[in-house]
């Protein structure tokens, strides 16, 4: 009898370490995951939008997915936002990481760190209906008007441009919030706007949703070269550095590459 007494005796004392131990090494690994608020939009497909089922979908979330997977010691969730808010929340301390295909500027670069690395093409050109043969530079649109997102490097372009030339060139940038694919070329095809600027990647995601209705004008040079970087805080230099070394490795193995074949039909990582 004292024998079997002893052995549950033993069961439960092995059982209740074998708990304790299961309970300190979750602990330990929920204390040593620290989360990520990354910041995205819901406007820009196919990089970043909700699919049919409501969900976060595209290239720059299947980016820092993959990110994700290559480090442990984060737990990165998304929180969506307005593209010109973005910014706004990360300065406030609400996100940690802004990811919403943003290119260097200097004047973002005072207040934010970028990632090392671009993994998208950003060299841009002016954009017009397929028809218009009149515009082909900078030059060739004073006074005409240009659609230009809110808080984007193109509209810091566009008045660094009219600051340098005399009033009589300067171009019209109409400023838009959120505009769609679709509004813009209503707005293109009644006269609104004269041009835009853009990606090869984006034009193509265009004229493959609506029909070859642009063009690029001068694709040997771009007005404009830069890549698509991920921002985050000044203070947070060591979240920058391991999320530097993540996405040096889907670079250097191809991942990145093919996300941009999968999303946006060919590589435009270069």
């Amino acid at each position: 009898m004292k024998k079997n007494v002893v052995k549950v005796v033993l069961f439960f004392a092995a059982l209740s370490l074998f708990a304790g131990n299961a309970f300190a090494a979750k602990k330990a690994k929920k204390q040593k995951s620290k989360t990520i608020v990354v910041g995205t939009g819901t406007n820009m497909k196919p990089k970043c939008f909700l699919d049919e089922n409501g969900e976060l979908a595209g290239y720059e979330i299947d980016i820092i997915r993959e990110i994700d997977k290559l480090l442990p010691q984060y737990e990165i969730v998304f929180e969506t936002y307005d593209f010109k808010n973005i910014l706004l929340a990360l300065s406030a301390g609400k996100i940690d990481v802004g990811a919403h295909q943003y290119e260097y500027n200097p004047e973002r670069a005072k207040n934010y760190l970028f990632s090392d690395y671009g993994y998208n093409s950003y060299n841009k050109f002016i954009a017009v209906l397929a028809q218009r043969n009149d515009i082909r530079s900078w030059d060739d649109l004073a006074g005409k008007n240009l659609q230009v997102g809110i808080g984007s490097a193109t509209l810091t372009e566009v008045q660094n441009y009219n600051n340098s030339v005399a009033k009589e060139k300067q171009i019209n940038a109409i400023v838009t919030t959120n505009a769609t694919y679709e509004q813009i070329l209503a707005a293109m095809k009644n006269g609104t706007y004269d041009a835009f600027i853009t990606t090869k990647a984006d034009l193509d995601q265009r004229n493959k949703e609506f029909g070859s209705v642009y063009k690029i004008v001068d694709e040997e040079h771009p007005v404009a070269e830069n890549s698509a970087y991920h921002i985050f805080n000044k203070k947070d230099a060591q979240l920058k550095a391991d999320w530097d070394k993540a996405l040096k490795t889907l670079i250097d193995n191809g991942t990145i590459s093919r996300l941009s074949v999968k999303w946006l039909g060919a590589d435009y990582t270069h």
